[in-house]
């Protein structure tokens, strides 16, 4: 929640002071690049220390930055600039946390219902998807664009304090926490003998960099095309939250004791997922927009959990955070990519044509390769 709340803060600050797409997807790239260098790191991180204490400091950290951001701005002492190194600064914090938080999430479940979890972990997400950027769109609204980061520096805040209760002596995994010392060349080669997970993410590389960019594609529709205040990018939040939340639960239900994950279902939902994203970019008013926003998302998600299962169920669980930590170093290298390239395209040729245009060469990228891979009998059923 704290987390979609800062990203919605920060975009809708970024038009503010320049109201410049370019400039927009510029952040982008101090909001993503630490990730590219350092989520490696949180692999091994999750895989050698105690994860709780970890995630109490970031929570710590976190919570000081908001609140001086929110001292910042009522200085009037943010500028672009600033707001670059201040991404930046956040960024390289948070990066670490994402195999974290993954692998603790797994550690607290039995090994049957991993693909489960990740699912009920989408769910909760997108619930605070939705709570964050529509609590942060009706702030900026109601008081002003520093507001929400107050609110954010006090659930950080809550978060460290919380923390130390989650009673760990009741977690039957064997070693909960334990160290596990190991090389990242040991997970590199494991990915070598690995097609489908080498290639699941690549495609979501390219997925994410095209397409999944709604800091930025939302952000200049409700801003620049259809002329309205934060608070309509508080419905386009909870518009793609609700979708999430659907795309979640259904993915869920796939999910049960001895699913097996497959490529062929996130080449599907990628390939539905462009098809509404297409749709979105031509629609004339805003609750159109809005609507088929919220359709994508339902198959953005089930593309993302898809993808999150292929790799953690087909992971070895002394080197699992290092995997994960791999692919998302792939997953943000296409994501501070494609953000730059979309802000670049849609200054010069209009968002619409941008968003259009990222969803019909992600549709022909994933229509490609699934017709490709079924010669590949083996691969579409790992």
């Amino acid at each position: 929640m704290a987390g979609w709340a800062n990203q919605v803060t920060m975009d809708w600050l970024v038009l503010h002071l320049t109201g410049s797409a370019a400039a927009l997807g510029g952040m982008l790239v101090f909001q993503l690049a630490p990730y590219i260098f350092i989520s490696v790191i949180g692999g091994s991180i999750a895989d050698r220390y105690n994860k709780r204490n970890f995630l109490m400091l970031l929570a710590a950290f976190d919570s000081v930055f908001s609140f001086g951001l929110y001292i910042l701005y009522h200085r009037g002492l943010l500028t672009y600039s600033f707001l670059c190194f201040t991404a930046l600064a956040l960024a390289s914090i948070n990066a670490a946390e994402g195999p974290v938080r993954t692998a603790i999430s797994l550690e607290v479940v039995k090994k049957e219902n991993h693909a489960n979890a990740m699912s009920l972990n989408s769910v909760t997400f997108n619930i605070g998807r939705l709570a964050g950027t529509f609590m942060a769109g009706l702030l900026i609204t109601r008081f002003d664009n520093g507001a929400p980061w107050f609110v954010i520096g006090v659930i950080y805040l809550g978060l460290f304090i919380t923390l130390p209760f989650l009673r760990i002596h009741e977690i039957e995994t064997e070693d909960f926490g334990a160290s596990q010392p190991g090389r990242i060349t040991d997970a590199v080669s494991f990915l070598r003998t690995n097609l489908s997970l080498v290639l699941s993410m690549v495609i979501t590389a390219v997925f994410v960099g095209l397409g999944m960019q709604f800091g930025l594609t939302s952000s200049l529709m409700v801003k620049k095309v259809f002329h309205q205040n934060a608070t309509y990018l508080g419905y386009i939040g909870a518009s793609i939250s609700i979708g999430c939340i659907i795309g979640a639960v259904v993915a869920a239900r796939w999910s049960v004791p001895g699913h097996i994950p497959k490529l062929s279902t996130m080449l599907k939902s990628a390939i539905a997922t462009a098809i509404f994203w297409m749709i979105s970019a031509l629609m004339p008013t805003f609750w159109g927009y809005a609507f088929f926003a919220g359709i994508a998302s339902i198959f953005q998600l089930t593309y993302m959990v898809t993808s999150n299962s292929l790799v953690t169920a087909n992971s070895p669980e002394h080197f699992r955070g290092r995997i994960y930590g791999i692919y998302l170093f792939i997953f943000y290298i296409g994501a501070a990519c494609g953000g730059p390239i979309l802000g670049q395209f849609a200054q010069t040729f209009g968002i619409r044509i941008a968003l259009f245009t990222g969803g019909a060469i992600t549709l022909a990228i994933c229509v490609i390769i699934f017709f490709r891979t079924r010669a590949w009998p083996r691969l579409i059923a790992e």
